[in-house]
């Protein structure tokens, strides 16, 4: 009893109990109200900064966009045969695509000069879309933007491209030796499998020199060399002729091939490009069925198709480059779907010639970042390069330096419109450096 009335004696403590608790818990919520409201305004902050840098991204691409100049430039790949011309709406930046305005694939044979042939292309286009630039990739070497030579195109006249784009009427006229713009396609950002195909599965050094070669109407040469200096932007590009130089024999065989294109074409001299071009397939066709027919073996004569037998023995003259271009389209297909055995045997001697040369110059050059297969002609063998190892084989096959072909990555350039990429890659680079140049 004593001890139920010394309870009932402090009715006052549960109270208190409670406000301390009260006090307690409000002083714990004032505690997490000052931690939280500190990260919901450092939250806000950085919702701010990320709203603020996407509309200032968007903004300025808009604004990129609505400020950038354009132009419209001419550009063209002319080559012995072929000659394809595009008049783009384009600018300075890389990443925006040029519009094509009209492009047109002439045979180049048909136009007595350059001059006429721009004059053709232009003559229809509406004054709003008359180009102030031009820039033109051609077979020969240029020196201060003047043709050197065209040594497969000799019925065209030589000419200085300052003068000639003053006549024409533009701001500027630029000379582009075809495989320095080449070079500028091969640095742009061509896809595997769509753009080429790899040869050789190698890791390309990075910075190392890069090598390119292409049978055409001749044969094509050019490098790119880049210092270790990664600072130091775009690769410079060598130009080369390369093509005009002795072809040496390694075996019986290579020096009676020799001999033999020596006399049917009448050459004081026989070069690289006279036993790996265009102009290569008749004499070498011609040669294989004269070499075996004198041996005594059955087995080493190749059957041959009798019309495009006919036609091939009978040609001679080997400054008609369109007939050229006919027999060969004739016999390359004949000899792709095996329909002709001496025509399948000329090709595959020809992709062998092909592996020689270049083994040759990658070893000259050490391209550890590529050899690059380039031309209409490769692309037309692409088929019987990809079915066997004869290109790869003979690439390697230098002796005992085969250790460091097999660590040179190779690439077939299978985009048919590689030439008008590097053309046009060297057209925008020449926009930036005139912009650059305003400012």
């Amino acid at each position: 009893m004593e001890k139920l009335e010394k309870f009932e004696t402090n009715p006052n403590n549960e109270e208190e109990d409670n406000e301390i608790h009260k006090i307690k818990t409000r002083r714990k919520n004032k505690s997490k109200n000052i931690l939280i409201k500190p990260l919901y305004i450092i939250l806000i902050i950085l919702l701010i900064i990320i709203i603020y840098i996407f509309i200032s991204k968007i903004s300025k691409g808009t604004k990129s966009n609505l400020t950038q100049k354009y132009y419209t430039v001419l550009i063209g790949d002319i080559g012995g045969i072929h000659s394809r011309i595009r008049l783009l709406n384009m600018t300075s930046n890389i990443s925006i695509t040029p519009v094509i305005l009209k492009e047109i694939n002439e045979s180049t044979i048909l136009f007595d000069s350059l001059e006429k042939l721009i004059i053709n292309f232009t003559s229809n286009i509406p004054p709003e879309q008359k180009p102030e630039y031009a820039y033109i990739g051609l077979p020969g070497p240029i020196e201060n933007n003047c043709i050197i030579t065209l040594p497969n195109i000799p019925h065209w006249r030589l000419y200085n491209g300052t003068k000639l784009g003053i006549k024409l009427g533009f701001k500027k006229f630029i000379f582009i030796n075809d495989f320095v713009g080449n070079a500028y396609a091969i640095q742009t950002n061509l896809e595997e499998k769509k753009d080429y195909v790899v040869l050789n599965k190698v890791q390309p050094k990075k910075n190392g020199a890069k090598l390119m070669i292409g049978p055409g109407t001749g044969l094509g040469m050019g490098f790119l060399l880049k210092s270790e200096n990664e600072n130091d932007g775009y690769y410079a590009i060598g130009s080369s002729e390369g093509g005009g130089r002795d072809y040496a024999p390694k075996n019986e065989f290579d020096l009676k091939l020799r001999n033999f294109i020596k006399n049917e074409t009448n050459l004081d001299n026989v070069s690289l490009e006279k036993v790996c071009s265009a102009r290569a397939l008749i004499p070498i066709y011609k040669f294989l069925h004269i070499y075996t027919n004198d041996k005594d073996d059955e087995r080493s004569k190749f059957k041959r198709e009798p019309i495009l037998a006919r036609k091939i023995d009978k040609f001679n003259d080997y400054t008609k480059l369109n007939e050229i271009h006919e027999l060969n389209s004739e016999l390359i297909k004949k000899g792709l779907s095996n329909q002709c055995q001496l025509s399948r045997r000329t090709l595959l001697v020809f992709i062998e010639i092909f592996g020689e040369i270049a083994g040759d110059l990658a070893l000259f050059t050490l391209a550890y970042n590529g050899v690059y297969l380039l031309g209409r002609l490769t692309r037309e063998l692409t088929p019987l390069i990809l079915e066997n190892n004869i290109f790869m084989n003979h690439f390697k096959n230098k002796d005992h330096f085969w250790f460091l072909l097999e660590r040179i990555p190779v690439y077939l350039i299978q985009n048919e419109n590689i030439e008008l990429i590097g053309i046009t890659e060297a057209a925008r680079r020449s926009l930036e450096e005139i912009e650059n140049s305003n400012r």
